[in-house]
């Protein structure tokens, strides 16, 4: 068949006709059947067989195109083709695709570059700036999309409100960007200590809400409390803090604490048992193992725990208004590691009101998280009081456990010893609780989320979870429970420090840990008979 006796249509004949057309495309005449497909005035050639019958047209279309074949209808010369329509009658077809619900989207940039999308009329606009980010155009613009001069900032507006006219094909204008930002100088980062877990939804949530503050421009507070540096983190609107972080290197007693501090020396920080440096894991570690009353132990988990240790991370962060005494610029070097918790909204601590207003069960739930973690710095200002429901209910909030998990117990102080509700027995549900602890699986799940414990840590830990399962075993009160682990005066050493002393005599120096931990455990519960005697 030669090119000269094709019969065309003028639009087809003129488009054939162009110098290289078919070549272009991987064509000839010559094969079989040529078919142009009219998609919404772009023309699109395919070649088939003549054995192929409409049915498989309609499959390649969909196959090449994404147009389902429901969708389509193919249309020569003004009318729309029978299902039974014999392709070999044809040598040269120019089809008409069209399609019910689909809209045609020719985007342009002001460099010339053209997108064509086909996009349902039921879409919105958002839908086709995400297909734009598919496209990987997300590095060169962000999405700003003209029609006709109007700026389409409304992500919800549908597709189908865009065609005044009924046009075949929407001609947007895509802006270099839909704001013109200003280079970061700050970021906000998970640190990821074990690729297999999985961040928490809320956990997520706290990163991503401080993030957002900071790009609001509205950066770090610093807290006038404490003796370390601590920064409420506030949200988007500036109107409320979502977060507290603190960095590492600004604890105190280390090299870049804001409060004047001395560095440490010996690397022990200010409370005996306790090393500069690791507060942050321990906040971290503190929350990991406050564990839900009920449900699983696995992460991630969004369940508020026993204690109610507020949601905590280890993140990175950089911003210039954190304490940077040699002076500060967008660099590695200026990076800040450290723990990152949600604010607690409360009406104050225990130190601006009564004690004798708290709640049993609020007082018993801090007491079973001291104990355990053998918390060196438990006092009223770092118990948040709040207000809950329609009922105005007392909840307590336990924060600040930097130091808990010290390599020895001569610091373990407890606020609540002294308060009358101390006194009171647990209930059953929270000895139920304190049983099911396990000292062993919880050093290996703070080992999974990257924390080494230091073996005389963890020594204390085990130790300490003993003391509490066991006192609370034999139906001890917190109180009792705390003043076995707490000293009375400075120089008099408490009754838990007595019972390692007892175990260490007993035991030879080339013992194993379980060995030792076993000692302990027998010592300990010669102790607590005298004390369920009295």
């Amino acid at each position: 068949m030669s090119f000269a006796s094709v019969a065309l249509c003028p639009a087809l004949g003129e488009v054939v006709s162009f110098p290289g057309f078919i070549g272009r495309f991987g064509l000839n005449l010559d094969d079989p059947i040529l078919i142009f497909l009219n998609i919404a005035g772009s023309l699109n050639p395919m070649r088939v067989m003549e054995s192929d019958s409409l049915a498989s047209v309609r499959l390649t279309i969909q196959s090449i195109k994404g147009f389902f074949v429901k969708k389509q209808k193919l249309l020569y010369d003004g009318r729309e083709l029978a299902r039974d329509y014999v392709l070999s009658n044809e040598k040269l077809l120019d089809l008409v695709v069209k399609l019910s619900d689909l809209q045609a989207i020719s985007l342009k940039t002001f460099g010339g570059k053209v997108i064509e999308l086909f996009v349902e009329r039921s879409r919105s606009v958002g839908y086709v700036r995400q297909k734009l980010n598919e496209l990987g155009s997300s590095s060169t613009w962000d999405h700003e999309l003209a029609l006709d001069g109007e700026a389409l900032d409304d992500d919800q507006r549908l597709i189908t409100d865009l065609c005044k006219n009924g046009e075949n094909v929407i001609h947007l204008l895509i802006k270099n960007s839909r704001k013109q930002a200003k280079p970061r100088d700050f970021f906000v980062e998970h640190v990821v200590a074990n690729r297999e877990i999985e961040l928490s939804s809320l956990l997520k949530e706290l990163i991503s809400s401080t993030l957002e503050g900071l790009e609001k421009g509205n950066g770090p507070t610093k807290s006038s409390d404490g003796s370390g540096g601590a920064y409420f983190m506030q949200d988007q609107s500036g109107h409320k803090y979502v977060s507290v972080f603190k960095p590492i290197d600004e604890e105190p007693m280390a090299v870049n604490n804001p409060h004047g501090l001395p560095v440490s020396l010996d690397g022990e920080g200010l409370k005996k048992g306790t090393q500069v440096g690791e507060g942050a894991f321990r906040e971290v570690a503190a929350y990991i193992l406050d564990y839900p009353m009920t449900g699983t132990r696995t992460f991630p988990h969004d369940q508020t725990g026993f204690s109610g240790v507020p949601p905590t991370t280890m993140v990175k962060c950089l911003h210039k208004d954190f304490n940077h005494p040699n002076g500060y610029s967008f660099s590695q070097e200026n990076t800040k590691i450290g723990s990152l918790q949600m604010f607690v909204s409360n009406v104050g601590t225990c130190e601006d009101m009564g004690y004798r207003v708290f709640p049993v069960d609020q007082v018993h739930k801090i007491s079973v998280l001291d104990i355990r973690l053998a918390n060196a710095d438990r006092h009223g200002g770092n118990i948040l009081v709040s207000r809950d429901g329609n009922d105005n209910q007392i909840v307590l909030t336990p924060i600040d456990h930097g130091y808990c998990f010290p390599n020895k117990f001569e610091d373990c102080t407890f606020e609540w010893l002294y308060w009358p509700q101390a006194k009171e027995p647990y209930s059953s549900e929270t000895v139920e609780y304190i049983r099911t602890l396990d000292a062993e699986q919880d050093i290996e799940l703070l080992r999974f989320h990257g924390w080494e414990i230091p073996s005389s840590c963890a020594r204390v830990f085990r130790i300490s979870t003993m003391l509490l399962k066991k006192g609370a075993a034999k139906g001890l009160t917190p109180f009792a429970i705390g003043s076995i682990m707490c000293r009375e005066t400075l120089e008099k050493e408490s009754v838990i420090e007595q019972v390692i002393y007892d175990a260490e005599a007993l035991v030879s120096l080339e013992r194993t840990e379980e060995e030792f931990i076993s000692t302990v455990s027998a010592v300990m519960d010669r102790y607590l008979d005298q004390y369920t005697l009295n």
